[in-house]
């Protein structure tokens, strides 16, 4: 945008055939060796200004007092700079003792209508109604002037849209026309990626050169920019173009790391010990992309996943997630109410096409497909599970095909660290007999996030409710809802428990995030929640809970996250467990 100075002067210089229309001083006002005496000051010519207020601005010249021509100067363009006046007059009549002064006023036009022309984007002529000059009025050059001097500020506040005036005519019709020009983007630079391409920056740009400058748009697409999860800080500023009216925007940037390789150890009582390598790039040779592969070995489970994240197949935005994964875990299954431990294992992958729906909100839908088998499934007595010539999950294994639809809205401010703003996600997922699939079921999963800034500085009220449930067919062991541990339930180990698997499910978190020094995050959280078959009714009474501290470091390698839970064990007794993750919980 242009210097407030030049703006002004600009606008003065076209003020200046309007303001002055040429003062004409009437004769009779020649020294003499002795002024007469004012006897009587006359005002004539006005019709609509009130005759007080003019009388008002006549403070030099006074009855009684020598007819001085310095004084009737004066007085003259003090009447004139009321505003209302084209041309102002003084003439001298002879009286008794002395001499009459009269002050003659050419009023200007009365104000029929203002137009505004020249505004492309920015819906100026709004500005009407806040100004001191309206329609009916007598035409008022001052504040014409200080009504010109707002436009550009209340238009930036608005509407977000900078321009400036650059023409002002007021015809003898009373039409007033005020011209205005938008400022345009002469070019956008971007400074400080060393590793992101410009293209993964520009293609969250809402605008680009040869637009007028709305600032709506730039702080909108500063955030998209944010949102991608690459820059610690941006900032835009604004010199001037070549031409009055054109302005060059550079957006500099901050990156952060977004590579990590994340190597961990956990023991819980229900799987022992558990080592880990997470290895994940958020912004894979600086495209956009995201690859990671996770490894997880413990104590009657392992766990091998790869993925791929492509969020621009087009210039629309569409995007591709790609998975391929392989888990097997000790399990206990149940045939015929006898108890059978063994091992499921579990090969299988997904893909998703997603699809943005407006500014907040992204489409998807998913395509899984699984391959389920079970091995050294034995009773309390070693025998075996055989088949008996009936089909049985366990021993025949059996396969899922599943499509999902889901859509997501985030409208948060940051994405790490939200103060404000709110998530949502629905997702309906439908396992078929296509293609070979066993498990047939439909189910509805919802979940809603909500972030509050209690107080300056970070700290932050977040809340979340998760619920679940089947709606038709039949969950296979492997579909059940799970809840427990690092993402749901903290201070109870992943379906641990009866209470904690089930057709459907429901979760309620809530975390007061605090700063503690710079990078560092302080939590103080409880964690409410229950699973249950469908047949039972959901008893709120019944919600499992916890409560805990926690820590949430920016480190290089990424959000790292740390808590420790206190929930309720077989005896009813708080027992604690420490949990480490990547990111926020929610």
């Amino acid at each position: 945008m242009k210097c407030e100075k030049s703006r002004q002067s600009r606008v003065w210089k076209l003020l200046v055939g309007l303001v002055l229309m040429g003062t004409v001083l009437g004769a009779g006002l020649g020294a003499s060796a002795a002024e007469p005496i004012v006897q009587a000051i006359a005002i004539r010519g006005n019709e609509n200004i009130d005759t007080a207020l003019i009388q008002s601005a006549i403070n030099q010249t006074r009855v009684g007092e020598p007819a001085v021509e310095e004084s009737i100067l004066n007085d003259l363009h003090s009447i004139y700079d009321l505003g209302y006046f084209y041309d102002v007059t003084a003439n001298l009549e002879s009286a008794p003792d002395g001499v009459k002064v009269i002050f003659t006023v050419d009023e200007n036009p009365i104000v029929r209508d203002i137009v505004f022309r020249g505004a492309a984007k920015a819906p100026v002529q709004n500005f009407v109604q806040r100004m001191q000059v309206q329609p009916g009025d007598v035409l008022n050059v001052n504040h014409v002037m200080e009504d010109l001097r707002e436009l550009p500020d209340w238009v930036l506040m608005e509407y977000g849209i900078a321009l400036r005036p650059t023409d002002l005519k007021a015809g003898d019709d009373g039409i007033i026309t005020i011209d205005v020009t938008e400022t345009v983007i002469a070019d956008i630079q971007i400074e400080g990626n060393k590793k992101t391409r410009d293209f993964v920056i520009e293609r969250e740009l809402t605008i680009e050169p040869g637009d007028v400058l709305d600032m709506n748009e730039v702080n909108r697409s500063l955030r998209r920019i944010l949102m991608l999860g690459f820059f610690d800080e941006i900032d835009r500023s604004f010199v001037d173009g070549e031409t009055p009216d054109e302005t060059i925007m550079t957006i500099r940037v901050v990156e952060r790391r977004t590579g990590t390789a994340t190597f961990g150890a956990g023991y819980s009582t229900n799987d022992g010990l558990i080592g880990f390598v997470d290895i994940a790039e958020e912004n894979f040779l600086g495209r956009g992309q995201r690859i990671n592969a996770y490894v997880e070995i413990g104590q009657g489970q392992r766990r091998y996943e790869l993925g791929f994240y492509e969020p621009y197949l087009d210039k629309s935005g569409t995007s591709l997630g790609a998975n391929v994964y392989k888990r097997d875990r000790d399990v206990s299954v149940y045939e015929s109410d006898t108890r059978f431990d063994g091992s499921r294992h579990i090969f299988g992958g997904d893909l998703t096409l997603g699809r943005p729906l407006g500014e907040y909100t992204r489409g998807r839908v998913t395509f899984k497909a699984q391959n389920i088998s079970y091995s050294d499934l034995a009773d309390a007595d070693d025998n075996p599970l055989e088949n008996n010539g009936e089909n049985s999950r366990y021993t025949d294994g059996y396969a899922t095909r599943i499509v999902g639809t889901g859509v997501r809205t985030n409208t948060t401010d940051h994405p790490f660290f939200p103060t404000e703003g709110w998530k949502n996600d629905a997702y309906f997922e439908l396992g078929t007999s296509l293609l070979g699939g066993d498990a047939v079921y439909t189910k509805l999963d919802l979940e809603h996030s909500r972030y509050f800034e209690v107080r300056d500085g970070g700290f932050v009220l977040g809340v979340r409710g998760m619920g679940g449930r089947r709606l038709t067919g039949t969950l296979e062991e492997n579909e059940l809802y799970r809840i427990g541990g690092l993402d749901t339930l903290r201070g109870y180990t992943r379906g641990g428990s009866e209470e904690l698997v089930g057709d459907k499910m429901l979760v309620v978190n809530a975390e007061f995030r605090f700063p503690i020094v710079n990078r560092v995050q302080g939590v103080v959280f409880t964690d409410w929640g229950r699973a249950w078959d469908v047949e039972e009714s959901m008893d709120l009474t019944e919600l499992k809970n916890s409560y805990g501290l926690g820590v949430r470091l920016d480190t290089p390698i990424g959000l790292m996250r740390l808590d420790y839970g206190w929930g309720l064990d077989e005896e009813e007794r708080r027992a604690g467990q420490f949990y480490f993750g990547i990111g926020q919980m929610f």
